[in-house]
């Protein structure tokens, strides 16, 4: 008699493949908002806002969270508590934590025109001893 070593190894795949399409998607979305802030610094200037609502950057951000909730359901229905409420709780896990993050995104980069990178940063409010900028200090000439 043969008793395979993996109850379903198809789902397995699933997950493999899922992540590592999540994966691919998330890269191309870095670098499509990487080149978007690389050519605002280039031309603060002329332009005023970060323009990260374009098209190409939506599809990369919407294939990421399509990818990571498929990803988030097989593995889900690898516990056996039914496909249907398996994608559902991952429908419920994905979708508006990345609405959350395209959201915080936005504000980030709202941020980050405004102020600059110093209004990102959250240095100041870490606990402990505060880094000090070079800049700021005299030289000791001893």
């Amino acid at each position: 008699m043969y008793y395979p070593t993996v109850a379903d190894s198809s789902i397995y795949k699933l997950i493999v493949i899922t992540t590592v399409f999540a994966v691919i998607w998330g890269l191309i979305f870095k670098d499509m908002l990487e080149y978007e802030l690389a050519f605002w610094n280039q031309n603060r200037q002329s332009q005023r806002k970060i323009n990260y609502q374009k098209p190409q950057i939506i599809i990369a951000y919407l294939g990421t969270t399509f990818f990571s909730f498929l990803c988030m359901g097989a593995g889900l229905s690898v516990f056996k508590v039914g496909n249907l409420i398996a994608y559902i709780l991952g429908a419920v896990v994905v979708l508006p934590t990345a609405l959350f993050i395209w959201l915080q995104l936005g504000s980030m980069l709202i941020l980050l025109v405004e102020g600059g990178s110093a209004a990102i940063s959250i240095e100041e409010y870490l606990p402990g001893e505060k880094v000090e900028n070079k800049a700021d200090k005299p030289a000791d000439n001893q």
